[in-house]
């Protein structure tokens, strides 16, 4: 029975995903700045990269990523992948998530994008714009890249203006990890899965005291998000905006929303709810193993659900729960389901063009590869996948399913970003870190943000 539940949650991921993104598609889960001067017009696809053949040896740069768990467990990916293809060999390029988006900006720019490289919507329409991504339908055609079994939603996620430039790694909703052991230690509330802002500073108010009366002054229930971007999504969400953007790649969100965010966070780092400015910023780009709830400085940080069994590993004496982002109590549902991709440069030779391809089939479509990914990205895009894995789940997979069977219901569809995205996202970290410092008042840079945004979008159109 519990297998049956599991596979009708399944078929209600794909189902959702289909209206979501089929919603999503004539539109445009922190990144950099992207120079509005790189913009060209997105490569079409050739006919000539799925001719090399099998036997020519060939090396592949391989890059993602994610912390060192995730560095590990993708080695082992590529380890079976150099197994049945002898003649690939791949240079692997791990990076911190932060590090990673620097990295591909300043590599794209001069033609060295990796030939294998995770994508993300996000930033999806930027790279395709700028020419650095390759487009699939080739290698689809073809039957190098096998999506016979994948829905045409998950299909359509890596589309833009109908040609396939991205292969979904799997599909996931956003959650907070809260380390129940601590809060328990402390006496303090449980979020509930349902819980409202009003609920975090009635529980941060609790956690501080708690925290205080032990002398811990160097703790607190939460990270600070205030400089995260697909958050901040969630809250305008909240508010009643469409999402970030329109279907037409404009600014959807207003002053107002912006200072009310920056506000919030604003008081709840002045309350002790969250860090001090000094310290968000030391451990904002951390590697999951020294995060501040790692580190049992904080009880909750936000991180994609399918990251759930990673946080386990590294807190494996640890009670672990995921909840909802906060709600408003008069407020629109803030959730959206969204997912990596795989993508491969336009800017390397045909050879490395067809292993990379022939990388993404094995890493999204073969056994050995799915039963050691499972859940890294989110549910597996390819259905008969999901079959192949579901008996093989173990107890710190089963969370992961369970939170996105039940929020998929209430999630709802997303605008891919559009063109100039990146450097909105660039643009907001800065003005959150000068509001964290207390440069600039919340309403200050509420007002920069929405003066600067649209023009960086209306640059990108042009």
């Amino acid at each position: 029975m519990a297998k049956k539940k599991v596979f009708i949650g399944i078929l209600i991921v794909m189902l959702v995903l289909s209206i979501t993104l089929l919603s999503a598609c004539s539109g445009g889960d922190d990144g950099t700045a992207v120079n509005p001067e790189d913009t060209q017009e997105p490569t079409e696809p050739s006919n000539t990269d799925s001719q090399t053949t099998e036997e020519t040896p060939v090396e592949i740069r391989v890059a993602w990523w994610g912390d060192t768990t995730r560095h590990e467990l993708y080695n082992q990916i590529l380890d079976a992948f150099e197994a049945e293809y002898p003649n690939i060999k791949t240079i692997r390029e791990p990076a911190s998530w932060t590090d990673y988006w620097s990295k591909l900006t300043v590599q794209s720019a001069s033609g060295g994008a990796p030939d294998f490289m995770g994508m993300h919507p996000f930033y999806g329409s930027d790279y395709v714009q700028r020419g650095v991504i390759e487009p699939l339908d080739t290698f689809i055609e073809d039957g190098v890249i096998d999506v016979s079994n994948f829905p045409q939603s998950a299909v359509d996620s890596g589309k833009l203006n109908d040609i396939v430039y991205m292969i979904p790694m799997g599909i996931t909703i956003d959650a907070l990890i809260v380390n129940n052991s601590m809060l328990k230690d402390l006496g303090v509330t449980t979020p509930k899965l349902d819980w409202t802002w009003d609920d975090l500073k009635v529980i941060g108010t609790e956690t501080r005291t708690a925290l205080d009366a032990k002398g811990a002054k160097d703790s607190w229930l939460m990270d600070d998000m205030s400089g995260i971007y697909e958050m901040f999504r969630v809250w305008v969400r909240q508010n009643g905006r469409v999402d970030l953007y329109t279907q037409e790649g404009d600014i959807a969100y207003t002053e107002e929303d912006v200072e009310g965010w920056f506000t919030m966070w604003n008081d709840l780092r002045k309350s002790g709810i969250i860090p001090d400015a000094a310290t968000a910023t030391e451990y904002a780009n951390a590697a999951l193993e020294d995060t501040l709830l790692v580190r049992g400085k904080v009880a909750i940080r936000r991180a994609p659900a399918n990251q759930y069994k990673m946080h386990c590993v590294a807190l494996p004496e640890k009670e672990l729960i995921m909840v909802r982002h906060p709600s408003k109590p008069d407020g629109e549902v803030g959730e959206f389901i969204y997912g990596a991709h795989f993508a491969i440069s336009s800017k390397t030779t045909p050879e490395k063009k067809l292993a990379a391809a022939k990388l993404i089939n094995f890493w999204v479509n073969d056994e050995d590869s799915i039963e050691l990914f499972r859940l890294d990205q989110g549910v597996p895009a390819n259905t008969k996948m999901v079959e192949f894995l579901t008996p093989l789940l173990d107890e710190q997979d089963k969370p992961t399913l369970d939170y996105v069977n039940k929020l998929m219901p209430i999630a709802k569809p997303i605008i891919f970003a559009p063109a100039g995205a990146t450097e909105v996202d660039s643009l907001f970290k800065t003005l959150a870190d000068e509001v964290r410092f207390e440069e600039k008042t919340p309403g200050e840079a509420a007002a920069e943000l929405i003066s600067k945004a649209q023009p960086i979008l209306d640059s990108s159109k042009k």
